[in-house]
């Protein structure tokens, strides 16, 4: 197996087009078959990320497509999250974690661009992942195992408290990038082996 062939890798690959079989399924009316493979999709983020540490599979490849794939699944998630509730309040908040990550997306490409490098996720970045996962499956969840209409009250709360973890994370990145300190001493190929991190941001492969 090649550094740039990793178990991780192919994991992470794997949870996007979970992801995107998941969005299919929900548009063939099959939405308890969705959901758990979206709950699938989740765990195996962690499992991955665990992997790559665990057995010195951390590669700057797998640190790029990590928060791509994390962003997938959770673009998947919350716009059908606002499929469901039908609500402006709902799609408003839906399209500011949107443009959330988009930025962090195109801060990290030019980062990478400008300097070769590019901002490794952090310990917040790990947490809006964590936050994202649970209150937009747990809505889900409610929905289509349990058969319950969440009330939008609820829904905009749970998307108000990630908004609120998701721009400081996003703050946290922007600081990092300002200060210079891009996470990685050195430009990194796709292939290679990701070295270790500083102590302000975590090691290994993890969300964005």
């Amino acid at each position: 197996m090649t550094a740039r062939i990793t178990v991780p890798n192919v994991l992470t690959m794997s949870r996007m087009v979970m992801a995107l079989a998941a969005a299919l399924l929900a548009i063939a009316h099959a939405p308890q078959a969705a959901v758990g493979i979206l709950i699938a999709a989740a765990l195996l983020d962690a499992f991955d990320g665990w992997y790559a540490r665990a057995f010195s599979q951390s590669t700057a490849l797998g640190a790029h497509l990590d928060p791509l794939a994390d962003k997938v699944l959770m673009g998947v998630v919350f716009v059908w999250v606002g499929v469901e509730s039908r609500s402006p309040w709902v799609w408003g908040l839906v399209a500011l974690v949107a443009l959330r990550e988009t930025a962090v997306t195109l801060l990290r490409a030019y980062s990478l661009r400008r300097h070769g490098r590019f901002i490794p996720a952090s310990r917040f970045g790990r947490i809006k992942m964590l936050t994202q996962s649970i209150v937009g499956l747990t809505l889900l969840s409610v929905m289509h195992f349990l058969g319950r209409e969440v009330p939008v009250v609820v829904t905009v709360t749970g998307l108000v408290g990630i908004l609120i973890v998701s721009y400081a994370s996003g703050v946290g990145y922007l600081s990092v990038w300002r200060s210079g300190g891009l996470g990685m001493g050195r430009p990194v190929s796709p292939g290679e082996q990701a070295p270790e991190e500083p102590r302000r941001v975590s090691a290994g492969r993890r969300a964005g």
